[in-house]
């Protein structure tokens, strides 16, 4: 991969990113690379910068000392650090540098793990940090997508600056562990029960059974009838006729379709027997339904 071109084709991008309320702005996304002496002027930015050494070194230099940083480090310019970069000697430098502007916007619950990420960064300070969870990898994923543009790349790409911004801030966080609390599925019984309607919805047109659900659930039969009844109070063949039911009236009130074709989506072996369904379940068949949500 010539990474000259692929850092070109990957500078072109316009990217915009999202994390929990937090919106990136990629305002550069490239590689910097340098042959011989050569210098960058002290200077700052309103954004966080984050420079990421593949080979050689370089003396970064801030407004109070400077550091040298070698290849498989990195550091980070967080808004308002003057810095200025010198070459070490006249070697080959080649940095991998992505910029992003972080923008807060409100958020919809209580939950925002990017605050926590945006905390760190913008408590870190600008010194030569270990790349231990491989960034430099993801950054070279990253070109390698903007070089080749196969199906999905820009999307990859958006993925990969993501991953390129957390790796990075846990290396700066030296793996401490997180004590926010992270979202978490309903209980194991509420998720299941979840599941067992979906399979049931899915599979209206079928002739289900406990059977049917438990071996798709994985479970026996009587875990599924434990499940069923501590949610409904009922059986599970009543929760199959409940929704059944519901199905019966959504195409008998919304659609045109005739109750023998009604019958046969709902995988009854004929219209009689939907009708006996639908008389004991609702008190009265299925045509006389229909009239009635016709003329409300």
């Amino acid at each position: 991969m010539d990474i000259v071109k692929a850092s070109k084709k990957l500078s072109e991008l316009d990217i915009q990113i999202t994390i929990d309320n937090i919106v990136v702005d990629i305002l550069w996304f490239r590689v910097m690379d340098l042959n011989g002496v050569w210098s960058i002027n002290r200077h700052t930015h309103s954004s966080f910068e984050f420079h990421f050494v593949s080979s050689g070194a370089c003396i970064v230099v801030l407004d109070d000392g400077q550091f040298v940083a070698r290849e498989g480090e990195f550091y980070v310019t967080a808004p308002g650090i003057y810095h200025e970069q010198k070459s070490i000697g006249n070697g080959h430098y080649v940095e991998y540098s992505i910029n992003c502007d972080f923008k807060k916007m409100k958020m919809d619950n209580g939950f925002s793990e990017a605050d926590n990420i945006l905390k760190v960064l913008s408590s870190a300070s600008c010194i030569p940090i270990k790349d231990c969870y491989n960034a430099i990898e993801y950054f070279n994923l990253a070109l390698e997508e903007a070089d080749n543009q196969k199906i999905g790349f820009y999307n990859n790409i958006k993925c990969l600056a993501s991953i390129i911004i957390t790796m990075a801030t846990r290396a700066i966080s030296k793996n401490s562990v997180v004590t926010y609390n992270v979202p978490l599925k309903a209980k194991e019984d509420d998720y299941r029960f979840t599941m067992i309607e979906k399979f049931i919805e899915d599979n209206i047109s079928s002739n289900i059974t406990t059977v049917d659900i438990a071996n798709y659930m994985h479970l026996s039969d009587k875990q599924v009838c434990r499940i069923v009844r501590k949610k409904t109070g009922g059986s599970t063949k009543s929760l199959i006729n409940s929704i059944k039911l519901k199905k019966a009236k959504d195409l008998l009130k919304n659609t045109g379709l005739s109750i023998k074709e009604i019958a046969n989506v709902l995988g009854f072996s004929s219209e009689y027997y939907f009708n006996q369904f639908f008389k004991r379940e609702e008190g009265y068949p299925p045509g006389v339904y229909r009239n009635n949500v016709k003329n409300v």
